[in-house]
């Protein structure tokens, strides 16, 4: 086995940092420019001078200096190193292989909170490039080390570990574990594969994220004039797309697309070469490609995941439905002859786009999850205090520009990073997004789960967090002040829930293309597009012949930057729903059986937990049925507030 298998089926797939891209509203062309809000003057979310009370606390909640941390490092790094030596060979005794396991994830815990540590530090100023550095480094003494424990454990037999078992029932809790990485030895590379794999270049390492962003950041997009001074397309997107001057919003729109267009066929390049080269590692692993790979290490088959997306496919009228109505309103409140999608961002007229000060984020967000209980409101409560020292998101020098994410694990606290919080409701979705993952890895620690149990699949662990979004939104639209700001919420409310028709289309067409890579097929842009136009035409009114809106298939950067990632977020968006409409329906006795699953961790495959706290199977119909009863509640709710 390779020695750095333990990083790649831990730290790597577990994860340090959960960073989520936020959907955007439907019918909005693409995020690929880096669209960024506007700073504006007349609005501060941090009011009365409290943005300094919105940063990390790092010596509250890790390690009291940095030169402490660097001292607790090295001592780490020998006792990975010595753990290596030690766990060569398999432990002959019960007793000493729950020891062994025991420490493995003692050390493990503190490599996480170590490399957690030093990456936030790096995050709040940029000018610390050690500090990522140290942390590479301590992940490849790490995977050095469990991976050599790893070698020891498969190679031994099924009666090896029944014997253990009986001996010391406590090595149960391990049993999943051992069948993970089992699993994940079977298909490590040969020597020869590894030769083999080195050969096919750096895209089979994820060298086309680089070249992706390389070209996009080299692309002049534009800038717009507006009565109100330039905006520019790649950073102020936003604006534009809200800007009540219709000239505006097209001339906006049209040049963003004229920018992806520039180096359409360099993309289309850059993906049929990454498709190819992963499709080409897969085989070295003795996967029939990439596909087979990366949905069997989610617990996935390419069966199940097309007979989800054609099934989505054939219920895509509600989403439809859902297009036509918003289409109907705009064309009949702003006298439009014709809605284009350059339209579909504008508030209700006169209406304000609201803005929010931290505080208000704050209270929104834990108002919103209390139908979650009063464990869920605490852990939340204490993320989102100021005082825990365990946000950072008010504005400063040298801060890295990221939209938001959390870290976190078992054993330390969680904490949440956004380059600059705006209090936009794009901010506040993001706030509640994360704090669903922050909550849950201090659930689990409250639930005493392993670290090696600490992460699971990403569409499960996202789940999770995309129910917040909905019941951040859900709470402003029925607390909304008046029919404007109601159908503000409730339109942004019924876009975010009808997303899993965007990402079925988009993953659908990921497919495509790697199929057509494996079959020795190289495409070009003209037939990505075509590709998306005729797929996404079964999900979307807004694509088919003569549609506006083009270049579409660059608008999810997973394709370039983590390749068929998208259907985690298919997946993530169906369970969401699914959680708010069983909250609706058995609001008694869901949230208990809801805060169990997320208490739990990962010691099982996500369809075994799934059915065992809350009655969900991913292959149930029942998943896109639910899906869309909501979507139909919260539809018939918007033409009853359209006619009002």
């Amino acid at each position: 086995m390779s020695k750095t298998f333990f990083a790649t089926a831990l730290l790597i797939l577990q994860g340090l940092t959960v960073v989520v891209p936020q959907s955007r509203a439907a019918g909005e062309y693409n995020d690929a420019s880096r669209a960024h809000l506007p700073a504006q003057q007349t609005f501060d979310p941090f009011p009365g001078g409290i943005a300094a009370r919105y940063h990390f606390d790092l010596a509250r909640n890790f390690f009291r200096s940095p030169d402490a941390e660097a001292a607790a490092r090295s001592l780490l790094i020998s006792r990975l190193e010595q753990f290596g030596r030690d766990a060569s060979t398999a432990p002959q005794s019960p007793a000493e292989l729950l020891r062994t396991f025991q420490t493995e994830d003692s050390l493990y815990l503190e490599v996480i909170r170590h490399a957690a540590y030093l990456e936030l530090r790096s995050y709040a100023d940029t000018r610390n490039t050690d500090a990522r550095q140290a942390a590479n480094a301590l992940r490849a003494v790490a995977g050095q080390a469990f991976g050599v424990f790893a070698n020891a454990l498969v190679s031994q037999q099924d009666s090896y570990f029944a014997r253990m078992e009986k001996a010391e029932p406590a090595l149960r809790r391990y049993r999943f574990s051992v069948a993970n990485t089992r699993r994940a030895a079977a298909r490590q590379l040969t020597p020869q594969g590894q030769r083999a794999l080195e050969a096919l270049g750096p895209m089979a390492a994820g060298g086309g994220a680089q070249l992706f962003y390389t070209t996009m950041n080299a692309t002049d997009f534009g800038v717009v004039q507006t009565s109100s001074g330039p905006l520019s397309v790649a950073r102020d997107y936003s604006a534009i797309a809200t800007n009540p001057d219709r000239r505006v919003r097209r001339e906006g729109y049209l040049l963003n697309e004229k920018g992806l267009a520039q180096n359409r066929e360099v993309y289309a390049d850059i993906l049929w070469r990454t498709a190819s080269a992963l499709n080409a590692a897969a085989r070295l692993r003795r996967y029939a490609d990439y596909a087979e790979q990366s949905y069997g290490e989610r617990f996935l088959n390419r069966a199940q995941v097309l007979s989800l997306l054609n099934s989505l496919a054939a219920k895509a009228e509600i989403n439809k439905r859902i297009e036509r109505v918003i289409i109907d309103h705009y064309r009949k409140t702003f006298g439009f002859d014709t809605v284009h999608v350059w339209d579909l961002r504008l508030p209700e007229p006169g209406m304000k786009v609201p803005r929010f000060t931290i505080t208000e984020a704050t209270r929104i967000v834990i108002e919103a999850t209390r139908p979650l209980g009063e464990s869920y409101r605490r852990e939340l409560a204490q993320l989102l205090d100021p005082a825990n020292g365990r946000l950072d998101v008010a504005p400063g020098p040298n801060r890295a520009n990221r939209q938001g994410f959390s870290t976190g694990f078992v054993g330390f606290p969680s904490m949440f990073y956004q380059g600059a919080f705006g209090g936009y409701l794009e901010d506040v979705e993001t706030l509640a997004h994360e704090a669903g993952h922050a909550v849950q890895n201090m659930l689990m620690t409250t639930g005493h789960v392993l670290p090696r149990y600490a992460g699971g699949p990403a569409y499960f662990t996202e789940s999770f967090a995309v129910l917040c979004e909905l019941l951040v939104l859900d709470y402003l639209y029925r607390n909304a002040a008046d029919r404007a700001q109601k159908i503000y919420y409730l339109q942004r409310l019924i876009n975010k829930g009808a997303d899993v028709f965007r990402m079925g289309w988009e993953s659908l067409v990921e497919q495509q293309l790697f199929d057509s890579a494996a079959a020795g097929k190289q495409f070009t842009a003209d037939d990505i597009e075509e590709i998306t136009q005729a797929t996404a035409s079964r999900f979307s009114v807004w694509f088919g012949p003569g549609s506006e809106r083009k270049l579409a298939w660059l608008q999810p950067t997973q394709f370039f930057t983590w390749p068929l990632y998208r259907v985690n977020y298919l997946y993530a968006g169906l369970l969401a729903l699914r959680y708010f409409g069983l909250l609706q329906t058995k609001f008694r006795e869901f949230p208990q059986r809801y805060m169990a699953l997320l208490s739990h961790g990962y010691d099982a495959p996500p369809d075994t937990l799934l059915q065992r706290f809350v009655g969900i199977r991913l292959g149930d119909p029942a998943l896109i049925d639910g899906a869309v009863r909501v979507l139909e509640s919260w539809l018939r709710q918007l033409e009853a507030l359209y006619r009002s």
